[in-house]
C-alpha cells in the first residue's frame, strides 16, 4: 500500500517546490514593483516641490519661468531684419535663399580673416590623410572585408 501523498504529485499543489518557487518569484517581482512605484512617487513629489519653489521665486524676482520665450521673439540673424522683411518671407514673396545670401554676405564682411584661419587649419591638418593612413583605413574597413 502506498504511503505518499498523491496530491504532492499534482502540478497545482501549493507545497511542491516548483509552485513555491513560482510564488516566491511573484512576491519578489511585486516587491520590486512597489519599490519602483514608491521611488517614482518620491521623484514626482520632489519635482512638484521644485516647480512650486521656482514659481514662488519667480513671483518674488519677477522673472519669467516660461522657457519658450524664444519661440515668440523675432529670429536673430546676422542681418538686421525689419518686420516687413519677416512678413514678406512669411507671405512667400521673399525667398529663403535671399535671406541666406544676405546672411553670408554679412558674415564675409564681419570676418575678413576667415581665409587666414582656414589656411591655418589646412596647414595643421595637412598630414591627416597621407598614404599610410589611407592604407590602414582601407585594411580596417569592415565594408571592404565584406566585399572580399
Amino acid at each position: 500500500m502506498g504511503s505518499g501523498d498523491l496530491n504532492m504529485k499534482k502540478s497545482w499543489h501549493p507545497q511542491t517546490l516548483a509552485n513555491q518557487r513560482r510564488v516566491a518569484e511573484v512576491k519578489l517581482k511585486a516587491e520590486e514593483e512597489a519599490q519602483r512605484a514608491a521611488k517614482l512617487q518620491k521623484e514626482l513629489r520632489e519635482e512638484r516641490q521644485r516647480e512650486e519653489m521656482d514659481r514662488l521665486n519667480a513671483t518674488v524676482t519677477k522673472k519669467s519661468i516660461n522657457k519658450l520665450d524664444w519661440m515668440y521673439s523675432a529670429p536673430v540673424i546676422g542681418v538686421p531684419q525689419t518686420s516687413d522683411d519677416l512678413e514678406a518671407y512669411l507671405l512667400g514673396t521673399k525667398d529663403a535663399k535671399d535671406l541666406i545670401r544676405d546672411k553670408e554676405a554679412a558674415e564675409s564682411v564681419k570676418q575678413p580673416d576667415a581665409k587666414w584661419k582656414s589656411g591655418l587649419f589646412a596647414f595643421s591638418n595637412r598630414n591627416a590623410n597621407n598614404e599610410r593612413d589611407e592604407m590602414a583605413k582601407s585594411l580596417e574597413d569592415p565594408l571592404a572585408e565584406i566585399k572580399r
